[in-house]
């Protein structure tokens, strides 16, 4: 995967990922909530083999490559659907990986409690079949890279320098840390954007080359390729979040209108604008942020068709 000696072109060579952020943790009695914006078309249960099997099957319709899935801890609820996951998609190409959160757990703010949980992971999930890998290399997302505890003297990045020292000192993975900041790249291998329209800035979607244009400035002054990428979402409205708690940091409620899939295509265009190895679809099934392109109540399947569309024009250039 050499490096780009351009800034404007990709920086990883051969496979275009496109994936969809995954959320393994709603009940089937809970479609009511305070906190929900729209409904499935189908209720479910996150827990049920047979709603992760259809939602990987309608994932594979629309031709996505596979689910980053929401992950927190060893043998709760979220690790036990991943691991089902991976399950109903053998024997298909669809290959998922998670997104690691255990360091934002109270309970999980310890760097020894992270390096066990990532062991855990490599261990457990990292030569199964249908975990994401890039040519011989498992992929591992992480969310709020930031919020890390340090040890005295230590920033953020010293603190994931010295797990990843831990966990994969070979770097035999791929490491994908959410942010803005290329200072991390230094123990990443690839950033990608979570929210790509706040209050403040519903439109920053549009700085997506930009941000592209960091990473590459990265790395062409390392001589070390780092991937991106860039992240699309069909609208965003988490003005009901506040009625239950979660894990998220506090940020002011927004709603951004879906303008009947306009919105998408405009993030879709600046995406591909930016020329990213990857995408990442924000999100598969996010009801809370009302982030979701599953088929719902509301909007039917139009965010799945509009999602095979772009997959095609992304893979076939």
């Amino acid at each position: 995967m050499p490096a780009s000696s351009q800034a404007g072109q990709p920086i990883a060579k051969g496979e275009r990922l496109f994936l969809a952020n995954y959320f393994p943790w709603y009940d089937a009695d809970g479609w009511d909530g305070c906190n929900l914006c729209d409904q499935p078309q189908q209720a479910y249960g996150s827990d049920d083999p047979a709603a992760i099997r259809r939602h990987v099957q309608q994932a594979l319709d629309v031709e996505l490559d596979g689910f980053t899935s929401q992950w927190l801890a060893t043998g709760d609820r979220t690790d036990d659907n991943f691991a089902q996951l991976l399950e109903q998609s053998r024997g298909t190409g669809f290959r998922s990986t998670i997104v690691f959160s255990r360091h934002m757990l109270p309970d999980g703010h310890s760097q020894a409690t992270i390096v066990e949980a990532l062991r855990y992971v490599m261990t457990t999930y990292a030569s199964h079949a249908n975990f994401l890998n890039v040519h011989g290399q498992p992929v591992i997302f992480f969310t709020d890279v930031y919020r890390v505890p340090v040890q005295a003297g230590q920033s953020p990045q010293d603190a994931w320098n010295s797990i990843r020292s831990q966990v994969d000192p070979n770097r035999t993975a791929l490491w994908i840390a959410e942010g803005l900041d290329a200072s991390y790249l230094a123990v990443f291998d690839g950033l990608y954007v979570h929210k790509i329209t706040h209050a403040a800035y519903p439109n920053d979607y549009a700085k997506s080359s930009r941000w592209a244009s960091q990473v590459r400035a990265w790395a062409q002054r390392s001589g070390q390729p780092r991937i991106w990428v860039a992240t699309i979402s069909p609208g965003w409205d988490d003005t009901r979040a506040g009625c239950q708690p979660d894990l998220r940091v506090p940020t002011q409620p927004h709603c951004r209108d879906r303008e009947d899939g306009a919105f998408y295509r405009a993030t879709f265009a600046t995406a591909l604008a930016s020329l990213p190895d990857w995408i990442w679809v924000h999100s598969f099934n996010e009801w809370v942020e009302c982030s979701h392109i599953e088929p719902s109540a509301a909007y039917g399947d139009l965010y799945m068709q509009l999602t095979r569309e772009f997959v095609q024009q992304f893979k076939n250039p």
